[in-house]
């Protein structure tokens, strides 16, 4: 009797729903697996992040060029050309002065200038040529190397910390490609186990369809199990369309077509990596590049602070210059009353009058009343003392941060170890389950419960191998050896 009502519920039990068809994958062009090797080599290349980085370069390097100038000569060349009308004579003048001016790091400044003018008004030719050489020494403000080089310093200084952000920019984009890798290899993965648990839950269908032929299982224990097919088919399409979003995440970093079916080729693979916590926390000290930026900015502001005490001194300078003039000329200086023009035929030539002139003495400039340059220097002291305390606050901030990502790895690896182990014991569990219900020793509902704790300790095993991996790049991060550990130099 059992046996037939057990006939007569099966036969009323529906069918289970066809599998509903997985996710159109947002990346439908043809499949691109990659090492994690050649996605950083693609994201150096392509992305745009260190494009735009090393395009600012070019600026930065300008720059630098022009403060290291600051020593080399310069010259500026004005010329002139005029007409000129006056009662019943008309004229032109010619003007033409170049001048070159030079600083020294003792602060003098060389300044030479030539002047010619050629000019002529009705039958009349003027002539001049006027050459002077100045030099200017300042003896308080202005004078000396230290305060001279000191822009050419802070301008070198900066290229450094320039240097520095190209590096940080480059080692970030590294670091964001190989969590988006890992990210998509997990997402790959974890459609996988999906796919195992789905695969395991439509065998135990079958299986529990040939008890219930048998007499050895109830009709109506066929439901569990079809819902349980419903849920991991819910549980598959969810790790597709995660696998989507890591595709569109890696080939947006990667700057390429999000067409593209882009896989993850590399294995997972978390071998332990044994760490000397002060060995960590001196390198980190040592390449960080936030803190070598913070001590570079606090020499430039005590580069800043020479030139804002030299700023405040009185203005005491050696002057001198020497110059010499030539005129020439000649023309037609009788003027016919009736015309207003000159005669022609009586030209009378001008005297050359040849003159050299020199001078030298002493210029002071007290400034009084002026309390911008106290400011000045107040403001530039105040700079230096928040810098010092900003390095000593950075060393501090480095030293607990990379403690607390040498623990998190050491963390990371326990739950690596642990999941393994609760991971392949679920496994075992599965099996020994699944032998008993055979047996007739366990009920489906006990089967289904273990296999997808199975499933849990699948994806908890994957996430702590990730977590574990995703630790060292953060580790490498906090330490500023990512670029060191991936090879990677920069082209600057």
């Amino acid at each position: 009797m059992s046996l037939a009502g057990a006939t007569v519920k099966a036969q009323s039990v529906k069918p289970p729903v066809a599998s509903p068809p997985a996710p159109t994958p947002s990346a439908i062009g043809p499949r691109l697996a990659l090492s994690l090797a050649d996605a950083v080599f693609i994201g150096l290349r392509d992305n745009r992040a260190v494009k735009s980085a090393y395009i600012d370069r070019v600026s930065q390097k300008f720059d630098l060029f022009v403060a290291e100038a600051r020593f080399r000569p310069t010259a500026v060349l004005n010329a002139s050309v005029e007409a000129t009308r006056q009662g019943g004579m008309s004229g032109t003048s010619y003007t033409l002065t170049p001048t070159a001016t030079w600083l020294v790091p003792t602060g003098a400044q060389f300044q030479f200038s030539w002047s010619k003018l050629d000019s002529r008004l009705g039958g009349i030719n003027i002539g001049s040529d006027v050459a002077t050489l100045s030099v200017t020494q300042p003896l308080l403000k202005g004078a000396g190397f230290a305060v001279n080089e000191a822009p050419i310093k802070v301008a070198r200084l900066q290229e450094r910390i320039n240097r520095l952000g190209l590096k940080s920019t480059v080692s970030q984009t590294v670091t964001a490609i190989i969590l988006a890798y890992r990210a998509l290899a997990q997402a790959q993965q974890q459609a996988v186990i999906a796919q195992e648990s789905l695969d395991r839950a439509q065998a135990q269908l079958r299986s529990n369809q040939a008890f219930v032929d048998a007499g050895r299982m109830a009709a109506a224990d066929l439901v569990q199990t079809r819902a349980e097919i419903a849920n991991q088919q819910v549980s598959l399409l969810g790790a597709q369309q995660q696998r989507n979003s890591a595709q569109l995440a890696l080939l947006a970093l990667l700057a390429m077509d999000l067409h593209i079916n882009v896989a993850a080729a590399d294995p997972i693979e978390a071998p332990h990596a044994a760490i000397d916590l002060d060995k960590a926390i001196a390198i980190g000290l040592d390449n960080r590049m936030d803190i070598l930026s913070q001590r570079l900015a606090l020499e430039q502001a005590r580069q800043n602070l020479i030139v804002a005490k030299n700023n405040r001194l009185w203005t005491l300078s050696v002057v001198g210059s020497v110059s010499r003039e030539t005129q020439s000329g000649g023309g037609s200086l009788v003027i016919n009353p009736a015309t207003g023009l000159p005669v022609p035929g009586l030209d009378i030539p001008l005297t050359n009058l040849p003159a050299t002139t020199g001078t030298v003495g002493l210029e002071l400039s007290i400034p009084l009343g002026d309390f911008t340059l106290r400011q000045q220097e107040i403001q530039a002291a105040t700079a230096v003392r928040t810098d010092e305390l900003g390095v000593a606050e950075l060393d501090e901030q480095i030293e607990a941060q990379v403690r607390d990502a040498v623990q998190a790895v050491e963390l990371s690896w326990r739950q690596v170890e642990a999941a393994r182990q609760a991971r392949d014991l679920a496994a075992q569990t599965v099996e020994l389950e699944t032998e008993r219900q055979q047996a007739g020793r366990a009920s489906n509902f006990e089967v289904l419960s273990f296999q997808t704790d199975l499933k849990a300790a699948e994806i908890q095993a994957l996430s702590a191998q990730i977590a574990y991996l995703d630790a060292l790049t953060t580790l490498d991060e906090e330490l500023g050896t990512t670029l060191d550990t991936w090879k990677v130099s920069l082209n600057d």
